[in-house]
């Protein structure tokens, strides 16, 4: 029996590590390269090691999610294959029970299942909060020394909060420049056009502040009740313009609940300044990690007589299986989650709701396949 527990062990944790391998590079790590080529395209000063920390601290949360996909696929390539080759039938007729043979595949689904809820409620939030601030730690570090590397070629830049630019960048200066100044309402207050913008720090400021200095500008500002026609224009031939590099590092200082650890979200779920639907969606964010924990235990439940139903040795087959019930179970999660502030459907306990109904559909399975 040690083995055959063995065997089948090694089979699915071989076939898991392979199958996560492939989930991360091809539904994960694709869409984060394509993020991070966009970033070095629009900004070339970047270093490696920017790209580097992105890849490093997006693999957590990443592999929250293909941990129990590819122990899924795992699970469907093996037995499938134990099943077409009637290894299973040989089992059972030595008198082993069909629980008895996936003893092994409970042990690594527990396994699996300790290291998911270890990566959600620990490592994943850290990680995703380093992320938050990654980007507008490194736009104000670029900034503080070379401002004009802050500004994108003909494209919307909108890290500094409050302001919108449009402009072509040139070696020294800016070009074709169109901005938005906004209220704290995110309304706009002021339209400006300049020929050209010089771009530097201001060096008698006592925070890095960088100054714009507009020449040949156009300035537009709105009337009290927000209309741009009402008021007088008003034109420059040189108007300097300075913008605190300090917006750039409080642009994420707002909460959000995916970034704080569990102990943090119940002390704020205890607040009473919160609202309901801010209290919902952090209850809901706490449901969501101990939900997304159970995975393994759930998606390797139904797993096994999906398997051994199939009867097929081809690969693709087993991957097929694996990304319509992986589909199904996380666009459920997906949906929950999307409803986290909505306190009247009550959010957090429906967190547990793909978990109770593909429990109960294995357990079915598998108790119909243990009585054949």
């Amino acid at each position: 029996m040690k083995l055959i527990d063995r065997y089948l062990g090694r089979q699915i944790l071989l076939s898991a590590f392979f199958a996560v391998l492939v989930l991360s590079i091809v539904l994960v790590l694709g869409s984060i390269f394509k993020y991070i080529l966009a970033q070095l395209v629009d900004r070339p000063d970047l270093d490696l090691g920017f790209v580097a920390e992105i890849l490093l601290n997006v693999l957590p949360f990443s592999l929250a999610i293909t941990i129990p996909w590819g122990f899924l696929t795992a699970i469907l390539l093996v037995f499938g294959r134990l099943s077409a080759d009637n290894e299973l039938v040989s089992l059972r007729m030595a008198g082993l029970s069909t629980p008895r043979i996936c003893l092994s595949v409970a042990l690594l689904a527990l396994a699996f299942t300790g290291l998911c809820g270890w990566i959600k409620l620990s490592v994943e939030p850290a990680a995703r909060h380093k992320l938050e601030r990654m980007l507008p730690d490194m736009l104000y570090n670029l900034a503080s020394k070379n401002p004009l590397a802050l500004f994108t070629d003909r494209q919307v830049m909108k890290e500094i909060p409050g302001y919108l630019i449009f402009a072509e960048r040139e070696e020294d200066h800016l070009k074709h420049f169109q901005m938005v100044v906004l209220d704290k309402t995110s309304r706009p207050q002021v339209f400006v056009i300049a020929k050209r913008v010089n771009v530097g720090l201001d060096p008698e400021a006592e925070t890095p502040t960088m100054l714009m200095d507009l020449r040949d500008a156009y300035f537009e500002l709105t009337s009290p009740d927000g209309e741009f026609s009402e008021m007088q224009p008003y034109a420059a031939r040189s108007a300097p313009m300075p913008v605190g590099l300090d917006t750039l590092r409080d642009a994420q200082r707002k909460m959000k609940p995916e970034t704080l650890q569990t102990p943090e979200i119940l002390r704020e779920i205890r607040n009473p300044e919160h609202k309901k639907d801010v209290v919902s969606s952090l209850k809901t964010e706490v449901s969501m990690r101990f939900a997304f924990s159970f995975a393994c235990v759930t998606l390797g439940l139904i797993g096994v007589p999906l398997g051994i139903t199939a009867q097929r040795r081809e690969t693709s087959v087993g991957f097929a299986l694996s990304l319509l019930v992986g589909i199904a179970y996380f666009l459920l999660m997906t949906i929950v989650e999307m409803m986290r502030e909505n306190n009247s459907i009550r959010p957090y306990y429906l967190a547990w709701l793909p978990n109770l109904l593909f429990i109960g559909l294995g357990v079915y399975l598998f108790r119909r396949l243990a009585k054949k």
